[in-house]
């Protein structure tokens, strides 16, 4: 009688220390940046061999082993071939990338074109075609080489 109810002890135990969850299952606690896309155009502009035209992925979240806290996949041209590419994004900034590997299931993804990244734009619709203003110097603004008596 009473190994049964160590067995009924123990099996109570056990069962609260597991989860009904798999590690896949992402939790709902806040949603990613709605304004990937440009973050990841901006991203893709900094690297220097890397071709378009850029498709980019869903948002998702990322899974097991993966940097950050959300990821998107990217299909470019890198040194002249076709290539998956990895954004992983954390606090709305996109502070990592790599080729993606088999974890990030890239070849699994749907893909839509990636807009170009948006242009700095000016303070003032005139700031690119005026020139800063020149100091003009006058007789009366230079200072006097004669000492005063």
């Amino acid at each position: 009688m009473r190994r049964s109810w160590i067995g009924i002890v123990a099996l109570a135990l056990t069962g609260a220390c597991t989860s009904v969850l798999s590690p896949d299952t992402p939790v709902e606690s806040e949603a990613g940046p709605a304004d990937y896309q440009p973050l990841v155009a901006k991203a893709l502009a900094e690297l220097k061999d890397t071709k378009g035209p850029f498709d980019v992925s869903p948002l998702r979240r990322t899974r097991l082993a993966q940097p950050g806290d959300w990821m998107v996949c990217v299909r470019a041209t890198v040194q002249e071939r076709p290539t998956y590419l990895a954004f992983f994004m954390r606090e709305g900034q996109v502070f990592d990338r790599r080729i993606a590997v088999l974890i990030d299931e890239c070849a699994q993804e749907r893909f839509q074109p990636l807009p170009p990244p948006p242009e700095a734009k000016p303070s003032s619709p005139d700031a690119k075609s005026k020139s800063p203003p020149e100091a003009k110097s006058s007789p009366e603004a230079k200072p006097s080489a004669r000492p005063s008596p």
